[in-house]
């Protein structure tokens, strides 16, 4: 969609002077009248068709056979297996993918030490200085959703997109059901396990706080996904229907429950003006971002103050940073335009690849070991040295236990269920 429209394969060739059949004068019959086989044939995207009186410029009959190129007729822009290139695959976005699962498991713990510590502590800093570097991580799933139904892998029939939808409101289902029973279980927070459940159809909250930007990925890979399939001239009408009602929500939800007089204002399904943002204007950076190569330095400085001025922000002014803030933007497309510049060997591509493949999974589950390593484990009194060790060691730790269950249910095929 983002790419140059260019003639392939599929498309119809403009008839030139070369697709006519050689004429009498160019290619003069055998002395049988019979024709080779070769001259016979006319260049794709064109047809040879007699004229019906073989006239000559005075009006007899002798001249020799005219004809005419037929063009063939338009065909249609959806998708087929014949004449469409294969994508390489982007190697620089599975480093986005492990990047951003990453940078979330920083930021939640900087969060917990801002919750647990004094203001103006030394944990309290640490985990200011951790926030600073993480407020890109989430609006980056969104630039990448962006960048593959747009631009990146864009849906080719109505069942594939069906199983995008699937392959992400599966495990939302899974893991708010998970989270509300594990934390009930090992009596780590008060969990009002009916309550959070039924909760959960409609937005998320403690303890799967994180689950949040699904209620509206899931809403914006099927309206942009929908659009693209109509673009290629396909009809998915049952998707289309989904698509006003989930994606117009945030107005007739609203509306239907002020009418109705229930005091609830907790529907997240839909989304916002900003993510729509990041999903297009990341889609479009994504896709251009070996032409956009400004000086290394310049997005090296731009992430620096970008988060210098997030830390500022947050420490100062108010936590935590709304996703919609321009400094926001500034970190994203410095990663995007950074990592897009690293060229991997053959070994790395194949370790980002396999980490990427788990990084959903890492991101849904890591919320356990942030309870148990910062939460519990976490000794915010400590000095700073030991500060900063404890909290390398976790977040080493966390991410390490994360990734290993996810690609262990991988190998297991319950990635379906478990993301």
């Amino acid at each position: 969609m983002f790419g140059p429209r260019r003639l392939d394969a599929q498309s119809p060739a403009a008839p030139t002077r070369s697709g006519l059949l050689p004429t009498a004068e160019s290619a003069p019959q055998s002395a049988s009248g019979t024709q080779p086989a070769a001259t016979a044939e006319a260049e794709p995207g064109t047809q040879a068709m007699p004229v019906a009186a073989e006239l000559t410029e005075s009006g007899s009959p002798s001249s020799p056979k005219r004809t005419r190129p037929v063009p063939e007729l338009p065909r249609s822009r959806t998708y087929s297996g014949a004449g469409r290139a294969e994508r390489p695959h982007r190697h620089d976005v599975d480093v986005m993918r492990v990047l951003a699962g990453l940078t979330v498991m920083v930021g939640h713990s900087g969060g917990v030490l801002i919750g647990r510590a004094e203001e103006g502590s030394d944990a309290w800093w640490l985990g200011h200085f951790a926030e600073a570097v993480n407020p890109w991580a989430v609006p980056m799933f969104f630039m990448i959703a962006g960048w593959a139904v747009l631009a990146g892998a864009p849906p080719r029939t109505e069942a594939k997109m069906w199983d995008r939808i699937v392959r992400h409101l599966v495990p939302l289902a899974c893991w708010s059901v998970i989270f509300v029973l594990g934390f009930n279980f090992f009596d780590t927070d008060a969990v009002d396990v009916r309550h959070e459940l039924v909760r959960s159809v409609f937005e998320a909250g403690r303890p799967g706080f994180h689950l949040w930007y699904l209620y509206a990925y899931i809403p914006l890979i099927l309206v942009f996904g929908t659009l693209v399939l109509f673009w290629q001239g396909q009809r998915p009408w049952r998707l289309a229907g989904l698509a006003l009602v989930l994606g117009g929500s945030t107005v007739w939800v609203p509306f239907l429950i002020d009418v109705i007089g229930v005091g609830y204002d907790g529907w997240k399904w839909g989304f916002a003006t900003y993510q729509v943002v990041y999903f297009v204007i990341g889609a479009f950076i994504i896709h251009h971002a070996g032409q956009l190569r400004p000086p290394i330095w310049s997005l090296g400085l731009l992430f620096a103050v970008s988060a210098l001025g997030v830390l500022w922000w947050e420490s100062r002014r108010s936590y935590p940073i709304e996703n919609a803030n321009p400094l926001i933007i500034g970190l994203a497309v410095s990663v995007i335009l950074i990592v897009s510049r690293i060229r991997l060997g053959a070994r790395s591509k194949k370790v980002f690849a396999f980490l990427a493949s788990a990084s959903f999974g890492a991101f849904l589950v890591h919320v356990f070991f942030l309870e148990l390593f910062f939460e519990r484990l976490f000794d915010i009194e400590a000095g700073p040295v030991l500060l900063v060790v404890q909290y390398l060691g976790f977040l080493i730790l966390m991410a390490a236990a994360s990734f290993a269950l996810s690609l262990t249910w991988g190998r297991l095929r319950l990635r379906r269920l478990l993301g």
